[in-house]
């Protein structure tokens, strides 16, 4: 046992198990009314939860079956046609490319920055100027902050613009709350998210006349039961997901509240300086707390040998897997892709198991 560090202890990477058992009779009310009204696709608490977060992100909003599938029916909306470029960063999750690539798009990647690793906008704005007919841009938030969204929009003028917040879902840019000031926002309700439910659901928030064709969109381009405006897609969000979400809606900020408290603890105690450098116009939601490490393989064994979670988001940029083996050179997605690890970092953590993961880190780091 090392000097100082104590009796080993389990903390996992993530624990939702915590979050439920603090919200277990919500929760389980929450299910057994869909269960008892036997209303399980569309109805009445999809309805609602769609005016609950449109209330909340200031927009309107269309609940549908998962992050990828709010991405999807994004760009399908901004009516892109096959051939089209649209410039996605390749540090991110492999389905903001992908639903692209679906659609027909050509993708021109574009790098992260090495503070926070969303957008380069020093890269995008030598895009946008060199490449013509850019057809529509996406910004991806990274582990809880924002983009430079007044940069980035600044460059793209009247290209449409696309934030994926699947990561950052009650943060704020400026003091405007994710969701409210682009054309389109793309969320994700993954249980590893900030904002979750018991499986996967998601969500487009914008401006109403891109809104409207994604909630048809989403169910068959359906108008009426049997009519159908266009052919369309089946991504919506089920009852029981969408029940689940009322209730997370009202513990999101609480959540959040609670992550940024540990995140608090671990920049004033973690003996590491490559932190996330969080910009002062971003309200932090941390839905991963982040740093880059040399040898991360074995630090990773180290902290897991103490009982310690780890999480490695994303270990190589989407534009060199095998499914694009792109020659683009990113020099900053290679070198954070290489180098990044996640702590646990969750609602409900005491301080004992937040001072053990200091401690540990610290010691083998």
């Amino acid at each position: 046992m090392e000097k100082g560090i104590g009796k080993k202890m389990e903390v996992p990477y993530a624990n939702l198990k915590r979050i439920y058992d603090n919200s277990k009779k919500e929760l389980d009310k929450a299910v057994q009314d869909c269960i008892d009204n036997s209303w399980f696709i569309k109805g009445p608490k999809v309805f609602e939860f769609e005016d609950n977060l449109a209330t909340y992100c200031k927009a309107d909003a269309v609940g549908v079956s998962s992050g990828t599938s709010a991405l999807l029916l994004a760009y399908e909306a901004l009516n892109l046609k096959p051939g089209d470029k649209i410039v996605i960063p390749s540090f991110t999750f492999i389905s903001t490319p992908e639903m692209a690539s679906k659609l027909g798009l050509e993708i021109v990647w574009v790098d992260c920055n090495k503070d926070n690793y969303t957008i380069n906008t020093d890269n995008l704005g030598g895009i946008v100027a060199g490449i013509k007919d850019i057809k529509a841009i996406v910004g991806v938030d990274i582990f809880g902050h924002t983009c430079d969204w007044d940069t980035i929009k600044q460059i793209a003028g009247d290209i449409p613009v696309v934030q994926d917040a699947a990561q950052s879902f009650g943060g704020r840019y400026k003091n405007k709350i994710n969701g409210s000031y682009n054309d389109l926002t793309c969320f994700s309700f993954y249980p590893a998210k900030n904002m979750f439910c018991f499986g996967d659901g998601g969500a487009v928030v914008g401006k109403s006349k891109y809104t409207k064709n994604i909630s048809m969109s989403r169910d068959h381009g359906r108008t009426d039961k049997y009519v159908h405006e266009f052919l369309g897609w089946n991504e919506r969000l089920d009852s029981l997901q969408a029940n689940v979400l009322n209730h997370m809606l009202t513990m999101v900020d609480d959540h959040n509240a609670s992550r940024r408290r540990v995140a608090k603890i671990y920049n004033e105690e973690l003996k590491i300086d490559t932190k996330v450098n969080t910009a002062s116009w971003c309200h932090n939601v941390y839905n991963q707390y982040s740093v880059l490490v040399s040898k991360r393989e074995t630090i990773i064994n180290k902290l897991k040998d103490k009982g310690i979670g780890t999480g490695v988001m994303w270990p190589i940029g989407s534009h060199k897997q095998p499914a694009y083996q792109s020659k683009d050179l990113l020099q900053h997605t290679d070198y954070v892709s290489e180098r990044v690890l996640s702590l646990p970092c969750w609602p409900y953590m005491q301080d004992n198991e937040i001072e053990y993961v200091v401690k540990v880190f610290n010691n083998v780091i």
